[in-house]
């Protein structure tokens, strides 16, 4: 529970909805996503959304503010053998960005994972050019660990993932 505005809720495939679907489709959202070139249709997200809920490695989470949904969080990549994981976030209610709710769901997630899951690790990777999404990182304790080019050109470069980690105390 973040607080009475904002919620972390399991997903299920009753969570997928016409603005769900505008999300992955608005190429301002998904600008940073490895999936911002694909189209994104009812039926793919229904077969995305059926893999992740037989999956062991994974949970989705709905984003909710005010009782709409305005995002998502995914945990992957859950290894009890390596006691660490991997997140994933997006907040598709564009009017809502800048609105401190990305640094208020990444610390209620951390919490999650490390009291829930008893995980010991934390990992996310984000791409250089997504200073957001790294700055509510650092905010949550994250520490820069690794970086790596990509094949993503940008102004005739290539751009760096960055790859962040959180280790409970």
């Amino acid at each position: 529970m973040l607080n009475d505005l904002i919620k972390l809720k399991k997903a299920n495939i009753k969570s997928l909805n016409q603005n769900w679907l505008d999300w992955l489709n608005d190429k301002e959202v998904n600008k940073f996503s490895k999936k911002s070139n694909k189209i994104h249709t009812l039926i793919s997200q229904k077969k995305y959304l059926s893999k992740i809920f037989k999956s062991k490695s994974k949970i989705l989470f709905m984003v909710v503010y005010r009782n709409r949904d305005i995002g998502t969080m995914l945990i992957s990549k859950i290894s009890k053998n390596k006691s660490e994981c991997e997140i994933s976030y997006m907040i598709g209610a564009k009017k809502l960005w800048n609105k401190n709710i990305g640094t208020k769901i990444i610390r209620s997630i951390s919490n999650y994972i490390f009291k829930n899951l008893h995980l010991k690790k934390i990992n996310a990777g984000v791409r250089e050019d997504n200073l957001p999404s790294q700055k509510i990182l650092l905010k949550n304790g994250f520490k820069l660990k690794k970086v790596k080019k990509t094949d993503i050109k940008k102004n005739k470069r290539y751009l760096k993932s960055l790859f962040f980690q959180k280790v409970k105390k």
